[in-house]
């Protein structure tokens, strides 16, 4: 009797704002957590952190994944916070296979606090294995849309996608005691949410011309998960969009889900 095939598994963008998000009573936290529940625990995570930029494309390849924590200044029981699941040498290797020379192997890195923050929520006993994923500094939009559709196969394989950043990241406009978001931050962020949604591929990776860019997307790490993301997608997928606000400002939590 044939093998019954795998069912693809999910893809999504997370918005993962500041890191005391982590832990508390907030928005995000909760959303974390129902998203773990209602999509059910993965074979295995394929995470590409906003907070891991490097010169060139980079893959953890190891079995383990030590807690970085790329975060200064805050309280202390953020740091209390300990998550580091298992990594995955096998994974890693589809990875290096799937992107055809374009990566390489480095561990120097770990799980830091883009990941560790979202996943401590949605996973919290850290029993999914992760393998972690760079943003390369040097790719263009379009190499980095690229990065994503040369994973899409290894869904097909159980691996659950997680691209965390933010749509809309300005540290320099932050203002912690703003609840919402700027004019300019909720008007960039509904922008990309319909060209997401109509899957203006085009448009979205010439972010630079849409109004408001240079506010919402002073430097590209924290959108260039989105691109990755969206490449490793189709049109057969579903669409929906998830944590759904601004915070500090200038910030963007609004996140999506392909399924």
């Amino acid at each position: 009797m044939p093998q019954e095939k795998a069912a693809k598994a999910p893809v999504l963008f997370v918005g993962h704002g500041s890191p005391m998000n982590a832990i508390g009573d907030n928005p995000s936290r909760k959303a974390w957590r129902m998203m773990g529940e209602e999509l059910g625990k993965p074979k295995i995570i394929i995470a590409v952190s906003a907070h891991w930029l490097t010169r060139g494309l980079r893959v953890r390849r190891s079995e383990s994944n030590p807690q970085v924590n790329d975060m200064y200044g805050f309280p202390r029981e953020l740091y209390a916070v300990k998550y580091s699941p298992a990594g995955s040498v096998s994974m890693a290797d589809r990875i290096l296979e799937a992107e055809k020379g374009a990566i390489d192997v480095d561990n120097t890195w770990g799980i830091d606090h883009g990941v560790w923050s979202v996943l401590s929520n949605m996973y919290p006993s850290a029993d999914v294995p992760v393998v972690m994923m760079s943003v390369n500094s040097l790719a263009s939009p379009r190499e980095q849309y690229a990065v994503g559709e040369r994973l899409a196969a290894l869904r097909e394989e159980g691996a659950m996608i997680i691209a965390s950043g933010n749509v809309v990241h300005n540290l320099q406009m932050v203002n912690w005691r703003m609840r919402g978001g700027y004019e300019w931050a909720d008007r960039f962020d509904e922008n990309m949410k319909r060209l997401v949604a109509e899957r203006r591929i085009d448009e979205i990776i010439s972010f630079d011309q849409i109004t408001d860019s240079d506010l919402a997307i002073p430097t590209t790490e924290h959108f260039f998960p989105l691109l990755t993301a969206i490449g490793a997608t189709t049109t057969d997928d579903k669409l929906t969009v998830w944590n759904e606000y601004r915070e500090l400002g200038s910030m963007s939590m609004t996140s999506y889900l392909w399924q």
